[in-house]
């Protein structure tokens, strides 16, 4: 984590003076897109292990001292920090250092045609606002060489940082080939240690979607197999009450002959197998028809 900064409230200057806001436009919609997908994935409920107070934004001016002109990066995130209960105030409009008490843990700047010497004078003005980790995506390669690079302060100045990973922050980098806001290109995303990137509010809710479908399938498949399962036992149970009221007509017609016959018409009505297997196995020693009838009766 960045270092605290600590001022007595008798020691913070006077911002009365202090240019915060000058409306620079952004370059072009992809460094919008871009940079709104670097910062809306915080506060889209996805996990991303951050459980202090923090600040993820765009183009929002930092300022270390009064003396010195603030810089507004593309994006940093602060960690550990409270947000302001009047972010009207003039003094929490911007990120000046000494309110918000520390400087961000990391600023990226994303590279536009008309390059912003991120390479040169942000490279100084970024560490000696010792803010840990720099980091420059060119997309466009308009420096030249690798489209992402890292540097993480070291004493003064920066020196170069072999991957994207932030161990203070917990999270790290990655470039991921995708569609965000139906544009299929290469993005910059923050990521999980296992490179996975942390899912958008519109990936998470087609994740969701996914699920609740697959449950749905699965369902589906089940009552299928319910339905069959059901189809098969009533196909069963019709066979086997077929079979008793097949011995049971030639058992009464054989043993009491036409009124037998008649009986039978009031026993092929019964649909209870149970009941017709009773009927089938006292026949054979019934004496007379009363007997068979005090079964169903």
């Amino acid at each position: 984590m960045s270092e605290p900064l600590t001022l007595d409230p008798s020691q913070l200057p006077d911002i009365s003076n202090l240019v915060l806001e000058d409306n620079t436009p952004l370059d072009s919609f992809i460094n919008e897109k871009q940079q709104r997908l670097l910062t809306t994935v915080f506060y889209s409920g996805a996990d991303t292990g951050i459980t202090e107070p923090f600040i993820a934004a765009a183009n929002v001016g930092l300022f270390s001292s009064i003396r010195q002109p603030g810089i507004a990066p593309d994006v940093f995130l602060s960690l550990n920090i409270s947000g302001a209960e009047d972010w009207w105030a003039k003094k929490v409009r911007s990120y000046l250092f000494w309110e918000f008490g520390k400087p961000p843990e990391v600023v990226i700047e994303i590279v536009s045609p008309t390059p912003g010497n991120e390479l040169g004078s942000k490279l100084i003005d970024y560490a000696r606002m010792r803010i840990m980790y720099y980091v420059v995506y060119d997309p466009l390669q308009e420096l030249g060489g690798e489209v992402l690079r890292v540097f993480e302060l070291n004493g003064q100045a920066y020196a170069p940082k072999t991957d994207a990973w932030f161990p203070e922050v917990g999270l790290g980098l990655t470039l991921w080939q995708g569609e965000f806001e139906n544009i299929n290109a290469t993005w910059l995303r923050w990521c999980y240690p296992s490179g996975n990137p942390i899912p958008t509010g519109d990936e998470l809710s087609l994740q969701k979607d996914a699920q609740l479908s697959a449950k749905d399938a699965q369902l589906s498949a089940k009552d299928a197999q319910l339905s069959q399962t059901q189809a098969q036992l009533t196909e069963e149970q019709n066979r086997t009450k077929q079979a008793f009221l097949l011995a049971i007509e030639l058992g009464l017609k054989l043993k009491f002959g036409d009124a037998g016959t008649a009986l039978f018409e009031e026993i092929s009505a019964i649909s209870e197998v149970s009941k017709l297997q009773e009927i089938a196995s006292i026949l054979p020693a019934a004496n007379n028809l009363d007997e068979i009838r005090q079964i169903y009766r």
